[in-house]
């Protein structure tokens, strides 16, 4: 059997409806015609496949191996090759008659129809269409090299005949040298223009065979990606047809669990917007709160100020009733020596009196004395008066004896008023003395009173400055706690209105979520369902 009698009759022929295919490929006469017309595929193309015949055949047999050599290097390739239910050697088979079939086919509805079929049984492999259509690339390779080698031998044999026909008619070697421009010329080398017609011609020709391949290489392969483009379209509306189907069980199934979802949808985004407005209305509060614990903060801030600066002065009055206390036992001291001082002169005094009274009584003896010198005067002056002897010295003693009495009372006199002038001193000395004792015992009995309340005030301002001591660090205290109360106040605040956003965002979605429970209640028009039923591989079916 020649190996293009097996080409298109493998396992999976049978899972291949090829009348159906081309029906939705639409892949017509009219159609054919079109698509060879497009890449301008014509009977010259044919004409030029039918001579690469040879070519084809003669090479079938490497360019199958070298294929399947590049594939093999590939485990995607391979994947594919092992879901295959023909062997190795069977798909080089194969790929033999592939190859030849280029160069034989009619390239009518029939060829394009097994194109199909091959194409399509590539897709129930599961071959990615990226590894389809590159395979034509390693084709390419493989084929133009063999093209290659044809093309330039045509070129050779052209210029062999070229040259054999010129040594014919223009006889020797030296005239086909002269054509190719290796004579001597005065206007440099030039080769003839025959020659260059003929090689163009031979080249020309071997590109015009090289177009024809790929020419019919592209219409297979406008094919083969059309079966695979179509499957995927089978698949596509199989996966419709299903989720619609689904759809609409869906739809009747969840219809009245949506319906209940929607009024519990709708009392949500009520209680939501209530929340919203709670959340709201907290956040004004404690808003408010934290301005007035700033406010109580500052205050506090100022009394701890202020029980400091109290501490410091009653410190300072500590300080000072201290000094004040030691100040009125030293006037104490004093008033004590004054009273001691007082008492004495009270007693001098009182010895004053009495020695004035023994003034006073020999004052009466003075003037007594007096009285009798006078009288003594009187007497003598009388006896010289009355004698008549002595009389001048008599007079000049009674003379005497009454100018001393004279003025012994005359001194006296000045004497009396003198004492009484201290006799009335002394009494006003001892009534002041008398009185100062008084005033010295009474100012005594205050300054021990005030140095009892100095005591009682220094204690008292002792006391103080520890209470304020107290309450500057109770204060202190105080104020860092009604801070740090501030600090936690301002982040329950900052807190509530986050709660806030939550809860509007929370009373939105809430409402956005019953809308969209109402559209969905109305059409379910979106399912997800992975695969159709059929999408399981061809090739797992057959196994």
């Amino acid at each position: 059997m020649q190996p293009e009698a097996t080409f298109g009759h493998g396992g999976l022929n049978a899972f291949v409806d090829v009348d159906e295919l081309l029906s939705r490929l639409e892949l017509d006469d009219k159609e054919i015609a079109w698509r060879k017309s497009f890449i301008e595929f014509d009977e010259t193309d044919e004409k030029r496949l039918d001579d690469l015949e040879p070519l084809f055949r003669a090479n079938q047999e490497q360019i199958a191996e070298e294929f399947y050599e590049n594939l093999l290097q590939y485990d995607q390739a391979i994947d594919v090759i092992e879901r295959s239910p023909k062997g190795v050697e069977s798909l080089k088979q194969t790929q033999r008659a592939y190859l030849v079939s280029l160069a034989t086919g009619s390239y009518d509805e029939a060829y394009f129809a097994n194109r199909a079929r091959i194409g399509k049984l590539h897709e129930l492999l599961d071959m990615p269409l990226k590894q389809y259509v590159g395979q034509y690339g390693v084709y390419y390779n493989l084929i133009f090299n063999r093209l290659n080698d044809r093309i330039q031998k045509q070129v050779l044999e052209a210029i062999e005949e070229w040259a054999e026909d010129q040594h014919d008619e223009q006889g020797g070697i030296e005239s086909v040298a002269s054509m190719l421009g290796f004579g001597e010329k005065d206007e440099g080398p030039t080769i003839d223009e025959a020659f260059e017609s003929t090689v163009r011609d031979a080249i020309d020709d071997g590109m015009m065979d090289l177009l024809s391949v790929l020419r019919i290489l592209n219409l297979d392969m406008q094919i083969a990606v059309e079966t695979y483009v179509d499957s995927y379209a089978q698949r596509l509306e199989r996966s419709l047809e299903q989720r619609q189907k689904l759809a609409r069980e869906v739809e009747a199934d969840v219809q009245q669990p949506l319906d209940g979802l929607h009024e519990v949808s709708e009392t949500t985004a009520n209680k939501a917007e209530a929340i919203s407005s709670h959340t709201t209305a907290q956040a004004n509060a404690v808003n408010r709160a934290a301005g007035e614990l700033q406010e109580i903060s500052a205050a506090v801030e100022e009394v701890s100020a202020v029980a400091q600066s109290v501490s410091t002065q009653s410190e300072r009055a500590e300080q000072l009733a201290s000094a004040g206390a030691k100040s009125a036992d030293d006037a104490l001291d004093e008033l004590e020596a004054i009273e001691a001082a007082t008492e004495r002169v009270a007693e001098a005094a009182e010895d004053l009196e009495s020695r004035t009274d023994e003034i006073d009584r020999v004052l009466d003896q003075l003037s007594d004395l007096a009285h009798r010198t006078t009288l003594l005067a009187t007497n003598a002056k009388v006896e010289s008066n009355r004698t008549g002897d002595g009389t001048a010295a008599l007079e000049i003693i009674a003379e005497e004896v009454r100018s001393f009495a004279t003025q012994t009372k005359s001194d006296l006199s000045a004497i009396e008023n003198a004492m009484e002038g201290v006799h009335d001193d002394v009494e006003v000395t001892i009534e002041a003395a008398n009185d100062v004792v008084d005033r010295v015992d009474e100012g005594s009995k205050q300054v021990k009173e005030t140095v009892g309340s100095f005591e009682t005030v220094h204690d008292a301002a002792r006391q103080t400055a520890a209470g304020m001591d107290e309450v500057a660090t109770a204060s202190n205290e105080q104020a860092e706690s009604v801070v740090v109360t501030a600090d936690t106040v301002e982040e329950i605040s900052e807190s509530a209105n986050q709660l806030s956003a939550v809860a509007e965002s929370l009373a939105a979605a809430s409402e956005q979520q019953a809308a969209t429970i109402a559209e969905i209640r109305e059409t379910v028009v979106r399912l997800s369902d992975d695969e159709p039923e059929d999408k399981q591989p061809v090739y797992e079916r057959i196994a």
